[in-house]
């Protein structure tokens, strides 16, 4: 499609994005999985406190040194929290999740229940990993949004919260979920209020800012006011240059290359990044406060986070909070 044709479909046409017309959602950033410049990190057990020579990702956002040669440490769990990850679904079966990723709800229709485009399954690493994620012992469910070709239907989105938001109060789980949204789409009242509704059942709602280096507030579900919007930054903590900006934006997080799985084999690696990524740690963050401090409730929750964020370390932020995500822990 030349340029020309993509401004009369709605479609700007970028680099490394996954870009969809005005009525449809959009994966803020896919990058291709590698295998060849990961090596699997030691010291990981299932409950374990604390990971040895972490992704420096995690390390920003945890206690321990950052120097070169230093010994990286996070120490978050996520035991009892559950993530809702509407995105392009899972690979379940991959060794990074121990069983912990479940299948909850597919709106693609004619589409397998699995991951068959790689976003969703890095973002479900990056939250819940057992070597790559914040919180190694939460529960992930998946929720089908995306289909292999990166595209996804706005109604569909508002379907996918509302199932979400509803599967969470049957179970009796809303006070301790996080539902997390690495995808956009143009602004939607629809898409917004659905929002509301999930944040007034207790869930915490965390959602990518996008990554077309404009004002978050004109896309969704970044401008949804009682959604944690997440902004990207780099090595450097300056505002990654993709990465949207603006008063809706609460909070950043790392959003370089990111280190994570392959949905092409179940023990692979891969890379992933850009705001998507950085809302994956955000709602690793707010799994490990509901399992560590026992916090209940999107008010609580969301109130810890912010709270706990670095504070004015982001350079260029554009009128964003200049907060940058960070576990809470005592760096001593």
């Amino acid at each position: 499609m030349t340029s020309k044709r993509a401004e009369k479909s709605g479609i700007r046409a970028l680099p490394r994005r996954c870009l969809w017309a005005s009525r449809k959602i959009l994966c803020p950033i896919h990058l291709p999985a590698t295998s060849d410049t990961i090596a699997q990190r030691p010291g990981v057990t299932p409950k374990s406190e604390s990971q040895l020579n972490a992704p420096r990702n995690l390390e920003r956002t945890s206690p321990g040194p950052v120097t070169n040669g230093g010994s990286p440490r996070c120490r978050e769990d996520g035991s009892g929290a559950y993530v809702y990850i509407i995105d392009s679904g899972i690979n379940f079966s991959h060794t990074e999740f121990s069983g912990r990723a479940l299948h909850g709800a597919n709106f693609i229709p004619g589409s397998r229940d699995c991951d068959e485009l790689g976003h969703g399954t890095h973002m479900a690493a990056i939250i819940g990993g057992t070597t790559h994620g914040v919180a190694k012992n939460c529960t992930m469910i998946s929720v089908k949004v995306v289909d292999k070709t990166c595209m996804g239907n706005g109604e569909l989105l508002y379907k996918a919260i509302k199932w979400a938001t509803e599967d969470a109060i049957a179970k009796g789980i809303a006070n301790k979920s996080i539902m997390n949204m690495s995808l956009e789409r143009n602004y939607s009242a629809n898409v917004n209020s659905a929002v509301k509704k999930a944040t007034d059942a207790g869930i915490t709602v965390v959602v990518a800012a996008g990554n077309r280096g404009r004002l978050a507030l004109t896309y969704s579900p970044a401008s949804a006011m009682t959604a944690i919007t997440v902004a990207a930054s780099g090595p450097d903590d300056r505002r990654a240059w993709f990465s949207n900006y603006g008063p809706c934006v609460n909070i950043f997080a790392p959003g370089g290359r990111i280190p994570t799985t392959s949905r092409l084999v179940d023990n692979g690696p891969g890379y992933s990044g850009g705001t998507s990524a950085a809302a994956a740690h955000v709602s690793g963050l707010a799994a490990h406060f509901i399992s560590s401090e026992n916090l209940r409730g999107y008010k609580a929750v969301r109130s810890r986070i912010l709270s706990a964020a670095s504070k004015g370390v982001v350079k260029d932020t554009r009128c964003s909070s200049n907060r940058l995500a960070f576990n809470g822990v005592s760096r001593d």
